[in-house]
């Protein structure tokens, strides 16, 4: 995939239609490129790269993405997805978008509408898109020149036997279907869990696309009974075999403090101004995708070991001792420099406060962007 594309190489693609008609069919790389660049205000990072590469393959069929928040994920495994899946060649018929409020689903309707009914370029390589102004009217449409069909719901519709003429749905995206509140709440997130189990999953065919998109809203457990979050819960049936599919996370910053979007924030001053209008909690849980304890206020936790302690890693205390558990396996070449072992419930060890990597974690985290909480943090692991 061709990640560095000058503005003479793109102005020439542009100027002749059949050629970006045959890129942007083939990939939604290159559909995004030509036709949804307003999306997108900076330069696509590895991360992203890797995304489309999950939307493109077909093996892919059940995927499970956790970005941290502004990463651009709904942008692309939503929006790109939605109407290249249609537009590409995937061609696909019957497409379901699912969150879990009627405000959301109305703004991701209004995200694609709008690009059907305003998007020229897109309507002229494309196009036509619709005879049927009815539809348009509700939260659902249809393109009757592609006999394809896009549905907006909530997680607590009813949704079963939903079909565009003789087609199952094909493409089911569900976007940020819990918050908070909603997590909090064992007995609804199970019941949602049956149901997704129960309505959701059977809605389509052997050959349906499913996408799971979040972020980390509370504490990671590891352990199923405790972790009351879907996409968690989603998470560890892939990992332990139960869900064949390919499960994703994108913090900001790495295992080893390299940021994953040089293209957004090319230097470390760029990272620290947002760090700073964050508090610790929200960094380390929305943008690090990590967990310290029930309170991230007080992490990261942070042992060192001639404390006495026997940190070995085991499944039921996953202690996180740099290179002792296995990171998360890139997809393209161009995420093999990263190492990502997120969402764990983790604690850092070190050989000792002296330890150079215990600094360079406080630093290249960017827990203490003010240098005198740094100081404070240092002082106070010396004397436990």
């Amino acid at each position: 995939m061709k990640t560095k594309i000058d503005a003479e190489y793109l102005a020439k693609i542009w100027s002749n239609k059949r050629v970006r008609q045959q890129l942007a069919f083939k990939s939604p790389f290159w559909f995004s490129l030509l036709y949804l660049r307003h999306h997108f205000s900076y330069p696509f990072a590895p991360f992203h790269l890797e995304m489309f590469h999950l939307i493109e393959e077909p093996k892919y069929d059940f995927v499970v993405v956790m970005a941290f928040r502004e990463s651009g994920k709904s942008a692309i495994m939503n929006l790109v997805n939605v109407l290249w899946s249609i537009l590409g060649k995937p061609e696909k018929k019957c497409v379901i978008i699912m969150s879990q409020t009627q405000e959301q689903a109305k703004n991701h309707f209004a995200n694609i509408k709008s690009e059907l009914e305003n998007n020229q370029l897109l309507k002229e390589d494309f196009g036509p898109f619709t005879e049927n102004t009815n539809e348009w009217n509700r939260l659902s449409l249809e393109l009757e020149y592609h006999g394809a069909k896009i549905m907006s719901l909530t997680r607590d519709q009813k949704v079963r036997g939903l079909k565009h003429n003789q087609y199952r749905p094909d493409l089911i995206i569900c976007d940020d279907l819990e918050d908070s509140s909603s997590v909090s709440d064992k007995n609804v997130s199970e019941e949602f869990a049956r149901r997704f189990e129960s309505e959701i999953l059977p809605l389509g065919n052997e050959d349906t696309k499913i996408i799971i998109l979040g972020n980390l809203i509370n504490f990671y457990w590891g352990d199923p009974d405790m972790d009351t979050s879907f996409i968690l819960q989603t998470r560890d049936k892939i990992r332990n075999g139960k869900i064949k599919g390919v499960f994703r996370a994108y913090p900001l910053i790495d295992d080893y403090g390299k940021n994953l979007w040089p293209g957004r924030f090319p230097k470390r001053k760029d990272v620290l101004k947002l760090r700073v209008k964050l508090s610790l909690g929200t960094w380390i849980q929305e943008y690090l995708l990590k967990s310290y304890g029930q309170n991230n206020e007080d992490g990261p936790n942070i042992k060192f070991e001639n404390d006495g302690y026997d940190f070995r890693f085991t499944e039921e205390h996953p202690y996180w001792k740099r290179n002792s558990t296995p990171s998360q396996k890139a997809l393209i070449p161009q995420m093999e420099k990263f190492v990502i072992r997120v969402p764990m419930h983790t604690v850092e060890v070190f050989e000792n406060p002296d330890d150079p990597e215990y600094l360079s974690f406080l630093r290249d985290m960017y827990l203490y962007p003010i240098e005198e909480d740094l100081k404070k943090r240092i002082e106070k692991d010396s004397k436990c």
